[in-house]
C-alpha cells in the first residue's frame, strides 16, 4: 500500500517553465543587488541547484546546496523533537565575515543568501521576504497552470483508454 505523505509529495511536485526559470533568476538578481550579497541561489529540498546568482570562489555551489538541503532535513527532525508541527521555516548562520541566511519558500524549495556582515539581518529578513513571496507567486502560477493541463491530458487519456476497450471488448 502507498504511503499517503509519499503519494502527496509526488502530487506536489513542480516543474518550472523556461521563462519562469527566467522570472525567478531575474528577481535573484534583484535580492542580491538591494543586499550586496556575494550569492543568492535557490535550490530545492531535494539538495538540487536550480538558479544561483554570484559566486563563491573555490567553493563547488553543487555541494553547497545539497548541504544547505541537508541542513533542512536535519532541523526537520530537530523541530519534530521539539514538538514543533512544522519544520523551521528559515535559518540564520552568523560569521566573522559573512554571514548565510536560508529560508523555505514551500514544501520543496528553499532560498540561500550570503551576505556580508555589514548587512543588517533586518534587510535581508525584509528584502528576503518579498522575494520569497515574489518567487512563490511565480511557481503556483505554474502549479495551476500544470494541474489544468494534467487534468485536460488525463481527461482525454481517459476517454481515448474507454473508447479502446470498447472496440476491443464490444
Amino acid at each position: 500500500m502507498e504511503n499517503p505523505d509519499t503519494a502527496n509529495q509526488e502530487a506536489k511536485q513542480i516543474l518550472l517553465s523556461e521563462e519562469q526559470y527566467h522570472e525567478i533568476a531575474q528577481e535573484l538578481d534583484f535580492l542580491r543587488g538591494k543586499l550586496r550579497s556575494q550569492l543568492v541561489l535557490f535550490g530545492d529540498l531535494s539538495g538540487q541547484l536550480i538558479c544561483q546568482k554570484g559566486d563563491l570562489p573555490g567553493a563547488d555551489i553543487t555541494i553547497l546546496t545539497a548541504l544547505l538541503a541537508g541542513d533542512f532535513s536535519a532541523t526537520t527532525e530537530i523541530a519534530k523533537l521539539l514538538g514543533q508541527e512544522n519544520q523551521f521555516r528559515l535559518h540564520y548562520h552568523e560569521g566573522s565575515r559573512s554571514n548565510l541566511y536560508i529560508s523555505s519558500l514551500t514544501d520543496q524549495f528553499f532560498l540561500a543568501v550570503i551576505f556580508d556582515s555589514t548587512v543588517t539581518l533586518g534587510m535581508v529578513r525584509i528584502f528576503t521576504r518579498k522575494s520569497i513571496d515574489k518567487i512563490g507567486r511565480i511557481i503556483e502560477t505554474n502549479f495551476e497552470e500544470m494541474v489544468k493541463i494534467s487534468n485536460i491530458i488525463n481527461s482525454e487519456f481517459k476517454s481515448y483508454v474507454t473508447e479502446g476497450l470498447d472496440k476491443i471488448l464490444g
